[in-house]
């Protein structure tokens, strides 16, 4: 080679580099050559000390560790475990293992695509102000967004109008019951019968008094003293909530065709949720005073017992779950920190479990809880194995946003952030059973 009329010759600087740093250049390609060993997995990590590990997973499952091919050997260390079926549905579990430590897996098959859908709001332009299950829909309630919380803490809280749909696998339905009465009214359709119950308060001069009238219970009316500010019914139609706002806070009631209204409980402040137990024999209530806020638990049947049970970190209903003789939910404890809590309807005291952070959970018939949780970023549907977390599903159309919350119901699983809601569904078949109660 010529540059600038020198003869370089290439060939003879090469000889004498590699001739006075032979070593030196054998060195660093063996050092480069270990080490992308190493990062690749060619090389196993053997000075952190073996591990066992037993997995359990479905016959046609592909085990991986790391992302690779699993053939029984593996190191101390944080790992990926996963089982993958030809079919796409997958399993995986984070766990980090211990030198000399022995540790058996039992992987799920894993969940099939789920359906994502965004629930609309009743009409355009309105936002979804409260999301609730009744009978065999969602009850998607919407309000005209306000010019800005200054101007809406100066508006009655009834003021703005609302527009409620029926949001089911019959279509979208109107209700206008509902907003005809502001929320003070309710209607539920069970086997065919309907259900309708509406506030109708005194009016001015008039004699009469304020009551609760029921149609679907051989047009029954019950009088109530105070101002009534919900009216939810039970699952099967046979029982409803009422609470009566008064100065103090609002007064729950517990109404049947057989008995009049009987007080539950008193709550300072505003409800801001309701979940009915889906036998109908309990209830969780969430409520606000200030900025402190409350969920209680209310035995119904035989006789009305409340207590309140925790202290959410947010307005709502926490992530929860009933079982045949408790229901759990998710709650700070003193230090801040997300805990699984449970409180059996027996008694109705809270007790913590294990420090938890789930954005939805469900009971299955194995006794395991399935949740929703945040990993890396995205939303993730899994199960408990002990203190372990194991993924099934992950939510991709499903922002994993902090404020993420939801429940389910059956096979189906709501999941709300701000003003927007997402119903889950899985389109191959049915997931695995889960309680009823």
């Amino acid at each position: 080679m010529i540059v600038a009329g020198y003869r370089i010759n290439l060939d003879a600087l090469l000889a004498r580099a590699v001739y006075r740093w032979h070593w030196k250049i054998a060195l660093t390609v063996l050092a480069v050559g270990i080490l992308t060993g190493i990062a690749s997995g060619a090389i196993p990590p053997f000075w952190r000390g073996r591990a066992e590990l037993r997995v359990q997973a479905a016959e046609a499952a592909h085990i991986t560790v790391d992302g690779r091919p699993w053939y029984g050997e593996i190191y101390a260390g944080a790992h990926i475990v996963a089982a993958t079926l030809p079919d796409g549905r997958r399993s995986w579990v984070h766990l980090t293992l211990q030198a000399g430590e022995t540790v058996s897996l039992s992987l799920p098959p894993g969940l099939p695509p789920p359906r994502v859908r965004q629930m609309p709001s009743a009409a355009p332009g309105m936002r979804i102000a409260s999301i609730w299950r009744a009978g065999d829909s969602w009850r998607v309630q919407s309000v005209v967004p306000l010019p800005s919380d200054a101007e809406a803490k100066d508006l009655d809280e009834n003021a703005p109008a609302t527009q409620t749909i029926a949001f089911g696998a019959s279509g979208v339905e109107r209700l206008t019951t509902i907003d005809a009465y502001r929320g003070r009214a309710d209607v539920l359709t069970v086997d065919g019968v309907r259900y309708e119950a509406v506030y109708e308060p005194a009016q001015p001069g008039s004699r009469s008094e304020s009551r609760i009238v029921v149609r679907g219970w051989e047009y029954m009316t019950a009088t109530v003293v105070g101002d009534v500010s919900l009216v939810r019914f039970a699952p099967n139609g046979r029982a409803l909530l009422l609470a009566e706002r008064t100065v103090a806070g609002e007064h729950i009631q517990y109404l049947t065709p057989d008995a009049p209204p009987v007080a539950v409980v008193a709550l300072p402040g505003k409800i801001t949720g309701v979940a009915w137990r889906p036998s109908g024999d309990a209830a969780l209530i969430a409520s606000r005073d200030g900025e402190r806020r409350a969920l209680t638990l209310a035995r119904l049947r035989p006789t009305p017992v409340a207590a309140v049970v925790a202290e959410p970190a947010v307005d709502g209903l926490p992530p929860y779950a009933w079982s045949s003789d408790e229901v759990v939910w998710i709650a700070p404890d003193d230090a801040g920190r997300s805990q699984v809590w449970r409180a059996s309807l027996d008694t109705l005291l809270p007790e913590r479990r294990i420090p938890l952070d789930a954005r939805a959970m469900t009971w299955l018939t194995d006794g395991t809880l399935r949740i929703v949780m945040l990993q890396d970023g995205q939303v993730v549907i899994g199960r408990l194995d002990g203190d372990r977390f194991i993924g099934e599903a992950t939510l991709a159309d499903v922002p994993g946003r902090a404020d993420l919350t939801g429940e389910w119901y059956d096979d189906e699983l709501l999941l709300r952030s701000g003003d927007e809601a997402w119903l889950i569904t899985f389109v191959e078949g049915r997931m695995d059973e889960r309680t009823t109660n």
